[in-house]
């Protein structure tokens, strides 16, 4: 019996070192507010036309790691502000749209309003909804990454 509380309590020890905060290793943790950014609801050949929208954004969370590396993860809402150029005027999805990334493609919503600075991340995922929430995760290494 006592062997079986001993292996209970080590499992239940090493779960809870694993599951040790990402705050609690000496990350970087940074909130922006209130900003406004312009993404792709839809994905035709004809790319970008009918395809932008603005976005209002809430927040921002930017955790960074020990080594340099971070997550950003941001809450947005479509706007009924126009993009710039109108044939790239796009409109909420019919339904849940979902655009993944490469390293190269997604701009730093965080370095541009903090900095002024363009940082790409590694990669990206982000869902917009007929509703027209937006959700989006991006992931950056450590060195910033230098695109032809």
């Amino acid at each position: 019996m006592w062997k079986r509380v001993s292996m209970i309590a080590l499992v239940t020890m090493l779960t809870a070192v694993a599951a040790t905060p990402v705050a609690a290793s000496e990350a970087k943790v940074d909130r922006i507010e209130d900003f406004d950014t312009v993404l792709a609801v839809a994905m035709p050949d004809d790319f970008p036309i009918a395809s932008l929208m603005r976005a209002h954004c809430s927040d921002l969370i930017r955790v960074e790691r020990p080594d340099g590396s971070a997550t950003e993860v941001m809450h947005c809402e479509l706007s009924d502000e126009p993009v710039m150029i109108p044939e790239f005027q796009g409109a909420p999805p019919t339904r849940a749209f979902v655009l993944d990334g490469p390293s190269c493609l997604w701009i730093s919503d965080y370095w541009g309003n903090t900095q002024g600075t363009v940082v790409l991340a590694e990669s990206f995922r982000y869902t917009v909804t007929p509703s027209g929430q937006v959700h989006a995760r991006s992931e950056y290494p450590s060195e910033p990454l230098v695109c032809d």
